[in-house]
Protein backbone atom coordinates (compact mmCIF):
# COMPACT_ATOMS: atom_id res chain seq x y z
CA UNK A 1 0.00 0.00 0.00
CA UNK A 2 1.34 3.45 -0.92
CA UNK A 3 2.15 5.87 1.90
CA UNK A 4 -0.69 8.30 1.11
CA UNK A 5 -3.26 5.74 0.05
CA UNK A 6 -6.63 7.07 1.23
CA UNK A 7 -5.74 10.75 0.91
CA UNK A 8 -8.19 12.41 -1.49
CA UNK A 9 -7.36 15.72 -3.18
CA UNK A 10 -9.37 18.14 -5.29
CA UNK A 11 -6.87 19.80 -7.58
CA UNK A 12 -7.92 23.19 -8.97
CA UNK A 13 -4.46 24.11 -10.19
CA UNK A 14 -2.94 25.11 -13.50
CA UNK A 15 0.44 25.53 -15.14
CA UNK A 16 3.11 24.20 -12.77
CA UNK A 17 3.38 25.31 -9.13
CA UNK A 18 0.09 23.72 -8.11
CA UNK A 19 0.26 20.79 -10.50
CA UNK A 20 3.74 19.88 -9.24
CA UNK A 21 2.33 19.81 -5.71
CA UNK A 22 -0.58 17.51 -6.43
CA UNK A 23 1.39 15.24 -8.74
CA UNK A 24 4.00 14.69 -6.02
CA UNK A 25 1.24 13.54 -3.69
CA UNK A 26 -0.30 11.35 -6.40
CA UNK A 27 3.05 9.59 -6.79
CA UNK A 28 2.89 8.81 -3.08
CA UNK A 29 -0.54 7.21 -3.40
CA UNK A 30 -3.04 10.05 -3.03
CA UNK A 31 -6.12 10.13 -5.23
CA UNK A 32 -6.02 13.41 -7.16
CA UNK A 33 -8.97 14.71 -9.15
CA UNK A 34 -8.10 17.68 -11.33
CA UNK A 35 -10.78 20.33 -11.91
CA UNK A 36 -10.65 21.97 -15.33
CA UNK A 37 -12.72 24.31 -17.43
CA UNK A 38 -15.02 22.68 -20.01
CA UNK A 39 -13.58 22.52 -23.54
CA UNK A 40 -10.52 24.60 -22.58
CA UNK A 41 -8.96 22.68 -19.71
CA UNK A 42 -5.66 23.53 -18.06
CA UNK A 43 -3.85 26.06 -20.29
CA UNK A 44 -0.78 23.86 -20.04
CA UNK A 45 -2.46 21.29 -22.27
CA UNK A 46 -1.78 23.41 -25.33
CA UNK A 47 1.79 24.54 -24.68
CA UNK A 48 3.71 24.24 -27.94
CA UNK A 49 0.86 22.47 -29.75
CA UNK A 50 -2.10 23.43 -31.91
CA UNK A 51 -3.35 19.98 -32.91
CA UNK A 52 -5.57 19.27 -29.90
CA UNK A 53 -3.13 16.74 -28.43
CA UNK A 54 -1.99 17.20 -24.83
CA UNK A 55 1.46 18.76 -24.66
CA UNK A 56 4.45 17.00 -23.17
CA UNK A 57 4.62 19.86 -20.67
CA UNK A 58 1.10 19.09 -19.44
CA UNK A 59 1.70 15.34 -19.23
CA UNK A 60 4.92 15.87 -17.28
CA UNK A 61 3.04 17.68 -14.50
CA UNK A 62 -0.37 16.00 -14.57
CA UNK A 63 0.14 12.30 -15.09
CA UNK A 64 -1.32 9.96 -12.48
CA UNK A 65 -4.39 12.16 -11.94
CA UNK A 66 -8.07 11.96 -12.77
CA UNK A 67 -9.94 14.88 -14.29
CA UNK A 68 -13.39 16.45 -14.20
CA UNK A 69 -14.71 19.64 -15.80
CA UNK A 70 -16.86 22.31 -14.15
CA UNK A 71 -17.96 25.71 -15.36
CA UNK A 72 -17.35 27.39 -12.04
CA UNK A 73 -18.64 30.71 -13.35
CA UNK A 74 -22.12 29.14 -13.38
CA UNK A 75 -24.22 28.42 -10.32
CA UNK A 76 -24.62 24.80 -11.39
CA UNK A 77 -20.87 24.27 -11.72
CA UNK A 78 -20.17 25.86 -8.36
CA UNK A 79 -22.87 23.76 -6.69
CA UNK A 80 -21.45 20.56 -8.20
CA UNK A 81 -18.01 21.42 -6.85
CA UNK A 82 -19.33 22.11 -3.35
CA UNK A 83 -21.20 18.80 -3.44
CA UNK A 84 -17.89 17.01 -4.10
CA UNK A 85 -15.87 18.81 -1.44
CA UNK A 86 -17.07 16.80 1.63
CA UNK A 87 -15.70 13.60 0.07
CA UNK A 88 -12.15 14.98 -0.11
CA UNK A 89 -9.46 15.79 2.43
CA UNK A 90 -7.65 18.54 0.55
CA UNK A 91 -8.46 21.33 -1.89
CA UNK A 92 -5.55 22.99 -3.74
CA UNK A 93 -5.68 26.11 -5.93
CA UNK A 94 -3.08 28.37 -7.50
CA UNK A 95 -5.21 30.78 -9.51
CA UNK A 96 -4.46 34.49 -9.68
CA UNK A 97 -5.27 36.84 -6.80
CA UNK A 98 -8.99 37.26 -6.22
CA UNK A 99 -10.18 34.45 -8.51
CA UNK A 100 -11.52 32.02 -5.87
CA UNK A 101 -13.14 34.95 -4.06
CA UNK A 102 -14.87 36.00 -7.27
CA UNK A 103 -16.07 32.42 -7.78
CA UNK A 104 -17.19 32.32 -4.13
CA UNK A 105 -15.27 29.13 -3.33
CA UNK A 106 -12.85 30.49 -0.75
CA UNK A 107 -11.79 28.79 2.47
CA UNK A 108 -14.67 30.24 4.47
CA UNK A 109 -17.19 28.91 1.95
CA UNK A 110 -15.70 25.42 1.82
CA UNK A 111 -15.58 25.23 5.59
CA UNK A 112 -19.36 25.55 5.66
CA UNK A 113 -19.73 22.31 3.68
CA UNK A 114 -16.62 20.56 5.02
CA UNK A 115 -15.24 21.96 8.33
CA UNK A 116 -12.29 19.53 8.27
CA UNK A 117 -11.03 20.54 4.82
CA UNK A 118 -7.32 21.24 4.28
CA UNK A 119 -7.43 24.25 1.97
CA UNK A 120 -4.21 25.16 0.14
CA UNK A 121 -3.51 28.46 -1.60
CA UNK A 122 -0.37 28.97 -3.71
CA UNK A 123 0.21 32.60 -4.66
CA UNK A 124 3.14 34.50 -6.07
CA UNK A 125 3.51 36.85 -3.12
CA UNK A 126 1.13 35.44 -0.53
CA UNK A 127 -2.28 36.85 0.32
CA UNK A 128 -1.19 39.95 2.25
CA UNK A 129 1.38 42.67 1.81
CA UNK A 130 2.12 45.21 -0.94
CA UNK A 131 2.55 42.63 -3.73
CA UNK A 132 -0.31 40.28 -2.86
CA UNK A 133 -2.42 41.50 -5.77
CA UNK A 134 0.31 40.83 -8.35
CA UNK A 135 0.14 37.79 -10.59
CA UNK A 136 3.21 35.58 -10.70
CA UNK A 137 4.80 32.78 -12.67
CA UNK A 138 7.99 30.80 -12.17
CA UNK A 139 10.65 33.22 -13.36
CA UNK A 140 8.93 36.18 -11.71
CA UNK A 141 9.22 34.38 -8.36
CA UNK A 142 12.86 33.53 -9.05
CA UNK A 143 13.69 37.10 -10.02
CA UNK A 144 11.91 38.53 -6.98
CA UNK A 145 13.66 36.08 -4.64
CA UNK A 146 17.13 36.86 -6.02
CA UNK A 147 17.97 33.76 -8.07
CA UNK A 148 18.80 35.85 -11.16
CA UNK A 149 21.24 38.01 -9.22
CA UNK A 150 23.48 35.05 -8.31
CA UNK A 151 23.35 33.38 -11.73
CA UNK A 152 25.85 34.32 -14.44
CA UNK A 153 29.48 35.26 -14.92
CA UNK A 154 31.19 37.70 -12.50
CA UNK A 155 31.62 40.38 -15.15
CA UNK A 156 28.28 39.77 -16.84
CA UNK A 157 24.64 40.61 -16.20
CA UNK A 158 22.26 38.55 -14.06
CA UNK A 159 20.95 35.55 -15.97
CA UNK A 160 17.78 33.51 -15.95
CA UNK A 161 18.31 30.13 -14.22
CA UNK A 162 17.55 26.99 -16.18
CA UNK A 163 15.29 24.96 -13.82
CA UNK A 164 11.76 26.09 -12.93
CA UNK A 165 12.39 26.15 -9.19
CA UNK A 166 9.92 28.97 -8.58
CA UNK A 167 7.10 26.74 -9.74
CA UNK A 168 8.17 23.15 -9.10
CA UNK A 169 10.13 24.05 -5.97
CA UNK A 170 7.08 25.75 -4.50
CA UNK A 171 4.98 22.72 -5.42
CA UNK A 172 7.26 20.36 -3.52
CA UNK A 173 7.05 22.57 -0.43
CA UNK A 174 3.27 22.68 -0.72
CA UNK A 175 3.19 18.89 -0.92
CA UNK A 176 5.29 18.71 2.24
CA UNK A 177 2.94 21.10 4.02
CA UNK A 178 -0.09 19.07 2.95
CA UNK A 179 1.51 15.85 4.17
CA UNK A 180 2.10 17.42 7.58
CA UNK A 181 -1.43 18.84 7.71
CA UNK A 182 -2.89 15.46 6.77
CA UNK A 183 -0.86 13.70 9.47
CA UNK A 184 -2.20 16.22 11.99
CA UNK A 185 -5.74 15.78 10.72
CA UNK A 186 -5.52 12.03 11.26
CA UNK A 187 -4.69 12.76 14.91
CA UNK A 188 -7.02 15.68 15.64
CA UNK A 189 -9.71 15.50 12.97
CA UNK A 190 -9.09 19.16 12.17
CA UNK A 191 -8.37 20.75 8.82
CA UNK A 192 -6.53 23.99 8.22
CA UNK A 193 -5.68 26.75 5.77
CA UNK A 194 -2.24 26.59 4.12
CA UNK A 195 -0.87 29.57 2.20
CA UNK A 196 2.38 29.56 0.24
CA UNK A 197 4.22 32.45 -1.39
CA UNK A 198 6.27 31.45 -4.43
CA UNK A 199 8.77 34.21 -3.74
CA UNK A 200 9.28 33.05 -0.16
CA UNK A 201 9.43 29.40 -1.20
CA UNK A 202 12.30 30.26 -3.55
CA UNK A 203 14.39 31.59 -0.68
CA UNK A 204 14.63 28.01 0.65
CA UNK A 205 16.77 27.14 -2.36
CA UNK A 206 18.98 30.21 -1.99
CA UNK A 207 20.22 29.58 1.54
CA UNK A 208 23.68 28.37 0.50
CA UNK A 209 24.11 31.49 -1.62
CA UNK A 210 22.86 33.66 1.24
CA UNK A 211 25.50 32.09 3.50
CA UNK A 212 28.10 33.96 1.43
CA UNK A 213 26.69 37.38 2.34
CA UNK A 214 28.54 37.66 5.67
CA UNK A 215 25.20 37.87 7.46
CA UNK A 216 23.82 40.43 5.06
CA UNK A 217 26.89 42.67 4.87
CA UNK A 218 27.62 42.05 1.17
CA UNK A 219 25.67 40.87 -1.84
CA UNK A 220 26.21 37.29 -2.96
CA UNK A 221 28.49 37.52 -6.00
CA UNK A 222 27.90 35.87 -9.35
CA UNK A 223 30.70 33.35 -9.86
CA UNK A 224 29.82 31.56 -13.08
CA UNK A 225 32.30 28.72 -13.73
CA UNK A 226 35.43 30.62 -12.75
CA UNK A 227 35.46 31.09 -8.98
CA UNK A 228 36.55 27.67 -7.76
CA UNK A 229 38.49 25.17 -9.89
CA UNK A 230 37.26 22.35 -7.67
CA UNK A 231 33.58 23.07 -8.24
CA UNK A 232 33.56 23.93 -11.89
CA UNK A 233 32.73 22.97 -15.45
CA UNK A 234 35.51 22.11 -17.90
CA UNK A 235 35.51 21.61 -21.67
CA UNK A 236 36.30 18.11 -22.86
CA UNK A 237 36.85 16.23 -26.11
CA UNK A 238 35.73 16.30 -28.85
CA UNK A 239 35.01 19.97 -28.17
CA UNK A 240 31.36 20.21 -29.18
CA UNK A 241 28.89 22.76 -27.76
CA UNK A 242 27.78 20.32 -25.04
CA UNK A 243 31.12 18.63 -24.40
CA UNK A 244 31.79 19.61 -20.81
CA UNK A 245 32.52 17.69 -17.63
CA UNK A 246 31.90 18.83 -14.07
CA UNK A 247 34.70 18.45 -11.53
CA UNK A 248 34.02 18.59 -7.81
CA UNK A 249 36.77 18.10 -5.24
CA UNK A 250 35.92 19.80 -1.96
CA UNK A 251 38.37 18.19 0.48
CA UNK A 252 42.05 17.06 0.53
CA UNK A 253 41.18 13.45 -0.30
CA UNK A 254 39.26 14.53 -3.39
CA UNK A 255 42.08 16.91 -4.36
CA UNK A 256 44.47 13.97 -4.27
CA UNK A 257 42.12 11.95 -6.44
CA UNK A 258 42.04 14.76 -9.02
CA UNK A 259 45.84 14.95 -9.09
CA UNK A 260 46.11 11.24 -9.71
CA UNK A 261 43.31 11.28 -12.29
CA UNK A 262 45.04 13.94 -14.39
CA UNK A 263 48.34 12.07 -14.11
CA UNK A 264 50.11 14.67 -11.98
CA UNK A 265 50.46 13.33 -8.42
CA UNK A 266 53.42 15.70 -7.98
CA UNK A 267 50.93 18.55 -7.61
CA UNK A 268 50.20 17.23 -4.13
CA UNK A 269 53.65 18.29 -2.93
CA UNK A 270 53.87 21.45 -5.03
CA UNK A 271 53.97 24.37 -2.54
CA UNK A 272 51.66 26.35 -4.81
CA UNK A 273 48.91 23.79 -4.13
CA UNK A 274 49.90 22.09 -0.86
CA UNK A 275 47.27 23.85 1.27
CA UNK A 276 43.70 24.94 0.69
CA UNK A 277 44.75 28.59 0.95
CA UNK A 278 47.57 28.10 -1.55
CA UNK A 279 45.25 26.35 -3.97
CA UNK A 280 42.79 29.22 -3.71
CA UNK A 281 45.48 31.83 -4.34
CA UNK A 282 46.72 29.91 -7.39
CA UNK A 283 43.36 28.77 -8.64
CA UNK A 284 43.97 30.23 -12.11
CA UNK A 285 46.86 27.78 -12.50
CA UNK A 286 44.67 24.89 -11.43
CA UNK A 287 42.04 25.81 -13.99
CA UNK A 288 44.76 25.49 -16.62
CA UNK A 289 46.11 22.19 -15.27
CA UNK A 290 42.72 20.51 -14.99
CA UNK A 291 41.39 22.04 -18.21
CA UNK A 292 44.38 20.84 -20.23
CA UNK A 293 43.66 17.29 -19.14
CA UNK A 294 39.88 17.38 -19.66
CA UNK A 295 40.26 18.76 -23.19
CA UNK A 296 42.17 15.62 -24.18
CA UNK A 297 39.53 13.22 -22.81
CA UNK A 298 35.88 12.53 -23.60
CA UNK A 299 33.17 12.35 -20.96
CA UNK A 300 33.52 8.58 -20.89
Amino acid sequence: MAALDGLRILDMTQWEAGTACTQSLAWLGATVVKIERPEVGDPGRGVGRNDGVDSEYFVNWNSNKRSVTFDLSSEKGRDLLLQMVPRYDVFVENYGPGVVEKLDIGYDVMQTVHPEIIYVRIKGFGTSGPYAHFKCMDMVAQAAAGAFSITGEPDGPPMRPGPTMGDAGTGVQAALAISAAYAQKLKTGEGQLIELSMQEAMTYYLRTAVSRTRFGQVATPRTGNGENPFVSLYPCAPGGPNDYVFVMAVNPRMWGAVCRAVGQPELLSDPRFSTAQARHENRHLLFDEIGTWTRSHTKK
